[in-house]
């Protein structure tokens, strides 16, 4: 369940737990930690091209965070968000699947 999920009161942690729950979640050491050495060895120009139906999701961010990743995006030739984060998410596929094979 989200933690700003519209569900009834009654379906929430007590306010403590709720607290220790969403620190815990904040301060994950192994996702942090997993973010960071999967970036490190990212390659946006080794993806697969597959020819494929996109569709269309949703990803909730800062505007800071949208600022400054259109930014990365047009520097390294996209004109736009999406065609860069399909290629990111691409890569991140990749690099997965080739750690797999390993």
């Amino acid at each position: 369940m989200s933690f700003n999920s519209k569900m009834d009161k009654e379906d929430y942690l007590d306010p403590e737990s709720e607290a220790q729950m969403k620190e815990a979640f904040a301060n994950n050491p192994v996702r942090h930690v997993g973010v960071q050495n999967m970036v490190e060895d990212l390659d946006l120009g080794g993806q697969k091209n597959k020819r494929e139906r996109k569709e269309s999701v949703s990803i909730t961010m800062t505007p800071t965070m949208k600022k400054a990743l259109l930014k990365i995006a047009k520097q390294n030739g996209y004109t736009g968000m999406s065609a860069f984060a399909v290629d990111l998410f691409q890569a991140i596929i990749d690099q997965q699947e080739n750690k797999k094979e390993k």
